[in-house]
C-alpha cells in the first residue's frame, strides 16, 4: 500500500478545525450564509470552499500544501511537474499549446480532436496541419493516428513544430500511440497530448500505458473523467525531459487562463482523487473489474443490443463499455430507452450507447436489465450483413484554408447549409458530446461531410450551435465557390 498523504485536504481540515471567522471571500462565510433551500446540502463542504488564506498557499505561486499534492501527483504520474486545473482539461489544452508554439509555427493536429484544442490553436495564431485518423471498420469510430500517416505529414510539412493528438478516443480506445510519439521525438517534433480520459491510465495493467510514460512532452488529463474528482479537476503534467524554458512558458500561460480566485473545493478533490487512485490495491481493482465485466454479462443476455469487444490491434479502456444497436432504432434512441430505465449513459452516436464505469463498486440491478430488455423486445435484429459496414476513410493531410485567427478578420454571412458546399466555413460545426468538431473553422466544406452532418442531424444528435443548424457562417469572399 502506497504512501496516502493529503497535504491540502489536511491543511484545510486543520484550517476548518480552528473554527475561524470570516472577514474574506468567498461571501457564504464559511456556509453561515446561504439559501435555505440547498444549505442542507452543501454545508458539509462549504467550509472547504476557501481562499488563499494563511496556511492554505497560493495555486499560481505555490510554496505549501498546494506545492506538496501538486508534488504527490507528479510522483503518482511519473511526471516533472504537475499542475493542479481549476478549468478543465480545457484550460490545460489552451495552455500547453500556448506555451509550447511561437505564433506563425506550423502543427499536425489529429482531425477529431475536442473543440478545445482548436481554440487555442486560434488564440495561439498557429497553422493546423489537419491528420485523419484511422477509423474502426466494425464501429465506423476514430481510432487515432497511424504512423503511415504522420510520416507523410512530415514530409509534406518538414518545418511543422508539434504533434497533437487525443488519446484514448472518448470511447477508450485507440491504436498504439509509441510508434508515432517515437517518429515525431526522430523529427524534433514536439508532442503534447489531449488524454482527458486516462488520469487512471497511472494504476497500470490492464489499464493502457500514459502517452507520458511514451515519450509525450506535455500530458493534460480530466482528472473528474475517470478518478473520484469534482467536475473540472483536471492535471497538466510536463515530461522530466522538457526543458525549463517551455516549462516556464506554460505556467505562464496557466496564469493567464486559469482563474486568479481558484476553487479549493476542486484542489481538494484533486488532492483527494490522486490518494485514492494510489491506495487502490490489486485486490480492489480485479475486483472493480469484475463487476464491470458481470454488467457486460447481463447486458449481452439482449439480442437488439451487441457489447462491442476491442480486439488487440487497440489499447482500449476496461472501464468504457460500447453498447451497438443491432436494430433500426439510432444510438440517440437507445439511450433515451436506457434513461427512461433511469440508466443515465455518457453519451451516443447515430450507432452506440457509451457506458463509463468508475473505480468502485459497479453493479446493474437485474430488473432494471429485465426492463430494458422488454422495452427493446418489441424491435427487429437486423442480419450481421446490414449493421457491420466498413467504414473507411482516405489517409487524408489537410491544412486549413485561412488561419484560425484570420477567419476573425474576414467578412461573413450566413447561408443554407444545404448550399454550403465548396464554401469556407466561419464557425465550427460540434455535435456534443463528445465536443469534436465536424466542422471547422477554416475548412472547406465538402459534400462527404455535409452527407455526415445531416445523418447526425437525422438521428438526433445535439449541435453546439448558436441557432437551429439549418444554416452556417461561411466566409465571405467573391471568390469563394465560383
Amino acid at each position: 500500500m502506497k504512501s496516502n498523504n493529503l497535504p491540502l485536504v489536511e491543511a484545510i481540515q486543520q484550517h476548518i478545525r480552528n473554527h475561524p471567522v470570516s472577514f474574506h471571500v468567498p461571501g457564504h462565510k464559511n456556509g453561515t450564509v446561504f439559501h435555505h433551500a440547498i444549505h442542507a446540502n452543501f454545508q458539509s463542504v462549504l467550509p472547504y470552499d476557501v481562499t488563499e488564506l494563511s496556511g492554505l498557499d497560493d495555486l499560481h505561486a505555490p510554496t505549501g500544501a498546494i506545492l506538496e499534492a501538486q508534488q504527490a501527483a507528479a510522483r503518482l504520474y511519473q511526471a516533472k511537474e504537475t499542475f493542479f486545473l481549476v478549468g478543465g482539461s480545457t484550460v490545460g489544452n489552451l495552455a500547453m499549446i500556448y506555451g509550447m508554439f511561437d505564433r506563425g509555427d506550423q502543427v499536425f493536429v489529429q482531425r477529431n480532436s475536442h473543440k478545445s484544442i482548436f481554440h487555442a490553436l486560434q488564440i495561439a495564431g498557429l497553422t493546423a496541419i489537419l491528420l485523419t485518423p484511422e477509423f474502426d471498420e466494425e464501429s465506423g469510430l476514430a481510432v487515432g493516428v497511424a504512423r503511415q500517416t504522420l510520416q507523410k505529414a512530415l514530409n509534406l510539412y518538414p518545418n511543422a513544430k508539434g504533434l497533437i493528438i487525443t488519446y484514448p478516443n472518448y470511447f477508450g480506445v485507440s491504436l498504439d500511440v509509441e510508434p508515432i510519439i517515437k517518429l515525431a521525438k526522430k523529427h524534433h517534433v514536439r508532442v503534447l497530448v489531449d488524454e482527458a480520459h486516462a488520469a487512471h491510465f497511472c494504476l497500470g495493467q490492464p489499464f493502457p500505458p500514459s502517452t507520458l510514460q511514451l515519450g509525450a512532452d506535455v500530458v493534460v488529463q480530466s482528472a473528474h473523467k475517470m478518478l473520484p474528482a469534482l467536475t473540472m479537476s483536471s492535471f497538466l503534467h510536463i515530461s522530466h525531459k522538457l526543458n525549463d524554458d517551455y516549462r516556464h512558458r506554460i505556467k505562464e500561460a496557466l496564469a493567464m487562463f486559469q482563474s486568479s480566485s481558484p476553487s479549493y473545493l476542486l484542489m481538494a478533490s484533486l488532492d483527494g482523487a490522486r490518494a485514492y487512485a494510489e491506495s487502490l490495491s490489486t485486490t480492489e481493482l480485479t475486483t472493480i473489474l469484475a463487476g464491470v465485466q458481470a454488467v457486460k454479462t447481463e447486458l449481452s443476455s439482449i439480442k437488439q443490443i451487441k457489447i462491442l469487444n476491442w480486439d488487440d490491434r487497440y489499447l482500449s479502456d476496461p472501464l468504457k463499455v460500447t453498447i451497438k444497436t443491432t436494430t433500426n432504432l439510432t444510438g440517440f434512441e437507445l439511450q433515451e430507452l436506457f434513461n427512461k430505465n433511469n440508466i443515465y449513459t455518457e453519451l451516443a452516436d447515430d450507432k452506440h450507447v457509451l457506458l463509463v464505469f468508475g473505480l468502485g463498486q459497479n453493479s446493474l440491478d437485474k430488473e432494471v436489465v429485465k426492463s430494458i430488455k422488454q422495452s427493446l423486445g418489441g424491435y427487429e435484429v437486423r442480419s450481421e450483413e446490414l449493421s457491420k459496414k466498413a467504414h473507411k476513410v482516405e489517409m487524408d493531410i489537410k491544412q486549413l484554408e485561412f488561419n484560425l485567427s484570420e477567419v476573425r478578420e474576414l467578412p461573413k454571412r450566413r447561408i443554407p447549409l444545404t448550399m454550403a458546399e465548396g464554401f469556407v466555413a466561419a464557425e465550427a460545426i460540434i455535435p456534443y458530446p463528445p465536443g469534436v468538431p465536424i466542422i471547422l473553422q477554416g475548412e472547406r466544406i465538402d459534400k462527404k461531410t455535409l452527407v455526415e452532418v445531416n445523418k447526425l442531424l437525422e438521428a438526433g444528435a445535439t449541435f453546439q450551435v448558436e441557432q437551429q443548424l439549418e444554416d452556417v457562417l461561411v466566409i465571405d469572399s467573391e471568390d469563394e465557390n465560383e
